[in-house]
Order: C-alpha cells, then structure tokens, then sequence
C-alpha cells in the first residue's frame, strides 16, 4: 500500500502538470522554414520596425507604422487604402469617445467569393507602451499571413486585412469600419486577434452567437487549439471589450483570439522587444493562416447553428456538443446521482445524516479556503506596499504565490477531511462534495450552459466509479481496486480541471486567488478518497508537507519582491495646468511616492480627487503644488448662435494650439444638452433627464485633424453654455531653471490613464 499511495500521488501530480504543460504555445519557426508556412521569424522582422516605440493614435510613430503597414502590403501586390474618418462611440454614455481614425486595408481577392473572411487587428499602442504584444504580435502575423497566402493556392473566397486604428481609445477604428466601409456588407466571418500579455498560448476565448458550426469547422483546421466555451460564457458577463465587440454587434460570426500571460507587462514600457514570447507570435500566426486556409475554401453562407458545448483536450483536439444537449444531460446526471445514492444507502456505504455533513464540510472548506487565501494575499500586500504599484493585481514572481495557494488549499482541505473522516466515512464525505456539484451543475446549466461541463463530466464519470463500487462490494470502506477504478475515472477530470483553473488564475490574476482557489476546493472534492489514502496513516503528514510547502513559496515570493531592471516597477506622474486661475499641479494615482515620483510630489502629499480638471475621474490622487509657466490653453472659437424656438445651436470650433492628441470637454452639470454632432458626426446617445444634475456632458476626442475640431452643441436657450476644456499632450513639460532626474532603469511609467502627459484646462462660457 506504500508503494500505490506513492504511485497514486505522482499519477495525479503528473496529469496536472501534464494538463498545464500542454499549454505552451507551439515553437517559435525560423526564417528559413517553407515559404507556404508561417514563420514567426519572418514576423519577427516586420515587428521589430512596427514596435521599436510607443505608437498611439495620431502620434508621429504611428504615422511611421501606418506608412510601413501600406508599404509592405503593396509590396505583396496587394492595394491597400486608408479608411480616414471622424468615429463616435456611443455604447457607454457620457463622456463620450471621439476620433479620427486612419484604418488600414487590403483584400486578396478569392476565385469564386461566396462571403469575405475579415482578418483584423490593431496596430496602435497605448502612449506609454511599445505595444509589441498589444498588438504588434497580432498585426505582423496579418502580414506573415498575407505572404503567406500569396504564394500558396488562390482561396475561394475573399479575405479582407483591416488593421484598425484607435481601439485603445474606444474601438474607435472598428466602429468605423462597420458604420461606414463599403467592405462590411461582404463580411461572413470575423477573425480578431488581440493580446493581454507577452506570452502563453493564442486562446480562442470567445465566439458570436449560433457558434455551433463555427466550432465545428474551427476543430478540423486548428492545429493547437486552446478554448472552452466557459471562457466564452465568463466573458460575456465581463465589461471588457475588444474590436470584436463592434463586430458582434455588426452580427458578424466570428472567432476572437488572444493571448494572456504575463500580463503584468500588459499596456507598459516592457511590453517590447525583449520580452515578448515568440512563441506566442507563432501561435497567433498559425491560426491565422490555417483558419484563413480552411474558411476560404468553405461556403460562408447562412453559416450560423445552435450553440455549442467545447472545450480542447491537450491542446491538441476539440470535444463538442449541441447546448441543447445540456438539460438532457442535466436530467440524466441528476437521476443517476438519486439511482446511485439510494444504491449507497441500501449498501449502507451512504446515511442521510453522513452526506449532510459532508455537504456541511465542502462548505466549510469553500469558505476556510476563499477567506484565508484573501486574507494572506491581503497581508502579503501589506507587507509589500510595492505591489500595489501594479495595477495589473499580478506580480512579477506570481508563479510563487500560485503555486503556494494550492499547496495551502491542499494543506486546509486535507486537514479538514481528516478531523471529519473520524466522524464519518469517506464515501459520505465524498457524497457531501457531490452533492455540491449537482447543485452547481444544475445551476450552470440553466445561467451559464457554455460552462456545464465542467461539472456534468466529472459528476458522471465520479457516479459511474461510485455506482460501480456501490454494485460490487458491501464492505464499509475502499479496496484497492476501488481506489484503482477511482484514479483511473479521475484521469480526465485533472486533464479538464488543471489546465482550466490555470488558465483562469492567469487570466483573473492572482489578486484574484481567494476566488479561484475555490474552484481547487471543488476538484478536490472529487479527490476526497485519495487525499485519504495520502494520509493513511501518517493522518497530519499531507496536510504539513502542503502546508510547509505553501510557507516555503510564500516567503520566496517574499524574498524576491523587490524590483530590478528587468522588473521595473510602475509609476506615475503628470502635470495639470488651469489656465484660468494659473495654478499647476504635479498629480499621480500612485498610492505613495516614491524615489523617483517623491521629486515631483514631496514626501508627504495630498490626496483628493481631481474633479476640477478631470470631471469623471472618481479615483483619488496624489497632488503637489506645481510651479505654472506659460503653456498655450485651447482655444475655442465660437462660429455661429443661432437661437430659436426656445433652443440655441452654438458651432464651436475647438483648438489645441500645443498640438495635443487628446482634447477633452465637459459641460456644466446643469445645462441639458438637447443634440451634439462632432465633426458632422451625430451623437445620438442623450442623456437622461435625471442624471442632468449629477453627470455632466462630456466628449473625449483623440487624434484631432490639424488640431481642430468642430462641435455643434443644442441646449435651452434659457442656459448659458459653461464648459471646460482640457487638451492633453504626450510627456511632462520642460520646466525653466528646473531639473528632474530622470526615471531610474528600474522603474517605468504605467501605460494606463494620464501618466506622463501635459494637460491644461480653460474655462468658457458662451
């Protein structure tokens, strides 16, 4: 038995680490592999030029790498254009999302079309970030791709590059193409690419709806498919947003890829050269080329069915079902669990009393786990004040602390299972668990379908290994042949379980731990026998050994907190100037100062919120005094009042003469807009009446066309028109008779929000 308990124990770890290994994306290929094949060496090239600097919208290196993108398409014989247009996003209300966007695209004709394959991605950064994952990974396996396909076989059906311009900004280019591109009527399938890291496997984590014969077709051309439909069915309910968000909602179908670790390098300086994974790059491409492959060949037509049930197995190859299937299975899966208990009681294996308090433990140990878990993770920040540095809620040394979490849920649920295997038998105890997972499968299976099966599987295969056990022994405790068919029925629940849970720890960060190590709880509720035979009958030697394991790896991650060259921390600072009472200020959402930072903000600075110049920011901040010097405010020009009719329609002209690539405006609280258009572009989402005091009126433009912008505003013609406006430039300003050092190697400015920017303010009113 010593040896078996030794055996079982690397089986089970092996299957984890077997599951989680098959994650790695596919290797990276080099620039002399068979020119029909995607090489990320090739791509690697055009990368190099595409992210040597930060590129967001309207900025001189976005120019650059637009005008490199046309360059290499024509020299493909392709005939690329700019798509140049005023874009207005209006999904999320006040301030809205303004801008004008430069998309670019190309179309390799097919021989006989039935509908377009679009392939997209965007190719500008945020302004603090190369943007070599996000998303220059994406846009140079576009253009592998296209050379790809030009000297290969023509396909039949058209395919469609679209590059699109200002989706950091609010999917700005997107929006473009549907609203306005003559190309979107020949549309029949979506392919976005995107990224929220440097590295890991390229995940096709969401789909349109009617996916069913999408999945199909994506499981034959798909070489290293990594996907679930649970990711699917999460994302869903999540207020992220990609380009494929406007796609959808265009009813493009569609597959929408990205990949995701590492994304503590996620919208910084160190999202580069240096650390992307090429790998990675080799994953986006090669689906990009085999799916592009395989649609192009297929009828595109009426092409929607049911929604699917899918998951991959080693990333290798895709199980798919009908979601109709789901109630069937839910009904079939909820009888067998009554037709295999009432077996257990009639066996007198099971009690009432038993399986209620092992209902009660999983409990319990769902809650132990979720709270102490946070709890450490709490403390651990406390402890390190760094990494509240890093918005991200990940660390650079995260793997530790991942690692740790398991060992320390293993460590509580295994001491919980033995203080009550003395009060009941294992196979109540196990019941307990299942019990959980019933409930959680009905329920999934009524709110969240496309993530079902993760309990309808295990709760079948875990019944059909109880059930057989119930029918062939009447003893009251396991055999070893039980615990034999008990392991091997647990083989593709840690092949399902493992990779999964590391994907959405990955994915949710390891702030998020406290949450996800629930779903740990959960498989090990199905391991409830063997973390018994682990345990006997040295009964406190698993829990201490996780337990030690979990301290070990926590101290590390302690040990190795700190930041270096090659993990930088991120900090912010900008410079605020109100040009009408001259005071400036020196502002960060850092949570303290630090060595760097506490030059501009002194050791001890206030923190309040930033209404007077930025409205709609609820987030407080740290400011400092600031000396003011002359900066050019915007200027407004005030074109034409006409009033009539009880309205006033002002045409205003708005001007950054500082060149700023961002030009915000807000409206007093109390004037109700009545009709807005942007540069002849209507805003149509108004506001509610009832909102009118609390939310002001506000437009956030990007990219203005020679630093101008027209605004048509309706109001009452009771209300004067009070606004403010605010332009933004890249960079802190150079002050006179001031020197700052500069930003240490180990530190780097944070790509999100306003750091290292200039913004002045100007008030009018008309």
């Amino acid at each position: 038995m010593k040896y078996f308990k030794f055996i079982t124990f690397l089986f089970i770890l092996s299957l984890a680490f077997l599951g989680i290994y098959q994650l790695n994306p596919p290797a990276a290929v080099g620039i002399n592999a068979p020119i029909i094949e995607f090489s990320s060496g090739r791509a690697m090239k055009n990368l190099e030029v595409i992210a040597q600097k930060p590129h967001p919208i309207n900025s001189p290196e976005q120019i650059k790498v637009r005008d490199y993108i046309f360059k290499e398409l024509t020299a493909m014989g392709l005939n690329p254009e700019v798509q140049k247009t005023t874009v207005v996003n209006q999904r999320y209300g006040t301030p809205f999302v303004a801008g004008t966007v430069h998309n670019i695209l190309a179309k390799l004709p097919g021989t006989n079309s039935t509908k377009a394959i679009l392939v997209a991605a965007h190719y500008d950064s945020v302004a603090n970030g190369p943007g070599a994952s996000d998303d220059g990974a994406a846009v140079t396996a576009m253009l592998e791709t296209v050379r790809a396909l030009k000297v290969g076989s023509s396909l039949k059906n058209d395919v469609i590059f679209l590059f699109t311009d200002g989706e950091e900004s609010g999917l700005l280019g997107a929006i473009g193409f549907i609203e306005e591109h003559r190309w979107k009527k020949d549309v029949g399938l979506a392919i976005n690419f995107e990224a929220r890291g440097n590295s890991g496997p390229s995940v096709m984590f969401e789909t349109s709806s009617e996916n069913g014969w999408l999945i199909q077709e994506f499981a034959k051309a798909s070489v290293h498919p990594v996907t679930s439909s649970l990711f699917n069915s999460i994302y869903k309910q999540l207020p992220n947003d990609t380009d494929f968000t406007i796609f959808k909602s265009a009813d493009f179908p569609g597959l929408n890829f990205a990949f995701f670790n590492g994304v503590i390098y996620y919208h910084t300086a160190y999202d580069n050269l240096q650390k992307i994974d090429q790998r990675s790059l080799q994953s986006h491409g090669e689906h990009a080329l085999s799916l592009t492959r395989h649609f192009g060949n297929l009828d595109l037509k009426n092409i929607k069915q049911s929604d699917t049930v899918y998951f991959d197995i080693f990333a290798s190859f895709i199980i798919s079902y009908p979601e109709a299937w789901v109630i069937p299975l839910t009904i079939l899966i909820v009888l067998l669990f009554i037709g295999v208990m009432i077996l257990g009681l009639k066996k007198t294996h099971l009690s009432f009393s038993g399986i209620a308090l092992g209902f009660i433990v999983l409990f319990v140990n769902i809650i132990s786990v979720g709270a102490f878990v946070t709890f450490i993770w709490w403390f651990i920040n406390k402890l390190h004040s760094e990494y509240q540095s890093i918005l991200q809620g990940d660390t650079y040394n995260s793997n530790f602390y991942m690692i740790a979490f398991v060992a320390l849920t293993i460590a509580i649920t295994s001491s919980l299972d033995v203080w009550f295997s003395k009060k009941i038998n294992i196979q109540n105890l196990t019941f307990g668990a299942l019990l959980w997972w019933l409930i959680l499968m009905i329920l999934t299976s009524m709110y969240l379908p496309g993530a079902s099966y993760l309990f309808t599987l295990p709760l079948l295969l875990n019944l059909g290994a109880w059930g057989f056990i119930f029918a062939t022994t009447s003893k009251n405790y396991l055999s070893g042949l039980d615990f034999v068919v008990l392991s091997v029925c647990s083989i593709p629940i840690i092949l399902l379980f493992a990779p999964t849970i590391y994907l959405i720890l990955v994915a949710l960060t390891i702030s998020m731990s406290g949450l996800v190590m629930v779903i740990v709880v959960l498989l090990l509720g199905l391991l409830i026998p063997h973390l018994y035979l682990f345990t006997t009958p040295n009964k406190w030697l698993l829990p201490a050994t996780a337990l030690v394991v979990s301290l070990s790896l926590i101290i590390a991650g302690s040990l190795t907190a700190g930041f270096d060259a090659n993990h930088p921390k991120p900090n912010s600072i900008f410079y605020v100037l109100n040009a009408d009472t001259g005071k400036a200020i020196w502002a960060s959402f850092d949570e303290q100062p630090d060595n760097w930072t506490s030059q501009f903000l002194s050791q001890h600075p206030e923190k309040v919120s930033l209404t007077e110049y930025l409205p709609f920011a609820s987030s407080q901040f740290l400011e400092n005094q600031a000396p003011a010097f002359s900066l050019t405010a915007p200027n407004i020009k005030l074109l034409s009042d006409d009033a009539r009719n009880g309205t006033r329609t002002l045409r205003l002209q708005i001007i950054s003469s500082r060149e700023g690539r961002i030009v915000r405006v807000y409206l007093d609280p109390k004037v109700e807009v009545l009709g807005a258009t942007v540069n002849g572009k209507k805003i149509d989402n108004q506001m509610d009446n009832s909102t009118i005091s609390e939310t002001p009126w506000g437009l956030h433009y990007f990219a203005l066309p020679q630093e101008r912008i027209d605004l048509t505003l309706i109001v009452k013609q009771s209300q004067p028109l009070k606004l403010k406006v605010i332009d933004q430039s890249d960079g802190l300003p150079e002050i006179p008779n001031k020197f700052f050092q500069k930003r240490p190697n180990y530190m780097m400015p944070t790509g999100f929000g306003t750091s290292d920017s200039t913004l002045v303010s100007k008030s009018y009113s008309f």
